[in-house]
């Protein structure tokens, strides 16, 4: 799958962008930082009170078990999905604002034959103003990003505007339940880091209509959403 067509080539092979004023993400010089630190077992069990086998198992159901075209908003460096990526038959469209966590995405994706798999695009963007039309996806995933933004309600509108009807929906996001996660997640909002700090029964109201069918659980404080759009 290609967006040549369409996007602007803007870093080796494979990573496109929709942007027309290409710059950085502010967390673009932390890019390697964090995703060492969230691929570790020590940093989610201690912070968030939920195993990195248990988010790579969410992720699965996500990815190999679902047909058709995938889009993963906020992908980030694949830190807990590079594997499930480069094995699922589906064809993948992986969205950042970050062009460095991008970066990070391609190399772990190239793997030892140097090539990006030809059912993966990766492609920079705003996931505020998706540059899809309404209805393009059969499955969105979006993996720790919700509690990022203050203005959650227009992200989680957006991902959903992109999904077609019939279309599956998998979330997952971090919450305040645990006062450890709340803590962390204090902390980093003093620098910008994450959003409005949300309870379980606050974000799954982002979710709350009819055209919805969603199911839920929670985990220390990761919260697991998932669900389909009717119409």
């Amino acid at each position: 799958m290609s967006y040549s067509h369409k996007f602007k080539l803007i870093s080796g092979q494979g990573i496109y962008t929709s942007l027309e004023n290409i710059k950085g993400a502010r967390y673009d010089n932390k890019a390697k930082y964090y995703e060492r630190l969230v691929g570790t077992e020590m940093f989610n069990r201690t912070i968030w009170d939920c195993s990195r086998g248990e988010l790579q198992r969410f992720a699965a159901e996500a990815i190999l078990h679902s047909r058709g075209t995938v889009l993963d908003i906020g992908c980030g460096g694949l830190a807990q999905t590079a594997l499930l990526y480069s094995t699922t038959p589906n064809h993948c469209t992986l969205f950042d604002r970050s062009l460095e966590m991008l970066k990070i995405a391609q190399s772990r994706l190239l793997g030892e034959k140097g090539i990006l798999p030809t059912h993966i695009s990766l492609l920079q963007g705003n996931a505020f103003d998706l540059p899809f039309a309404d209805n393009t996806f059969d499955t969105i995933c979006s993996f720790g990003t919700i509690h990022l933004f203050d203005n959650k309600q227009d992200f989680v509108n957006e991902i959903l505007r992109v999904l077609k009807k019939g279309g599956r929906f998998y979330c997952y996001t971090m919450t305040g339940e645990k006062i450890i996660g709340r803590v962390f997640m204090l902390l980093f909002r003093t620098i910008g880091e994450f959003g409005e700090i949300w309870s379980e029964r606050q974000t799954l109201a982002l979710f709350d209509s009819e055209q919805l069918q969603v199911q839920s659980y929670r985990v220390g404080s990761v919260l697991f959403i998932y669900g389909q759009k009717i119409y």
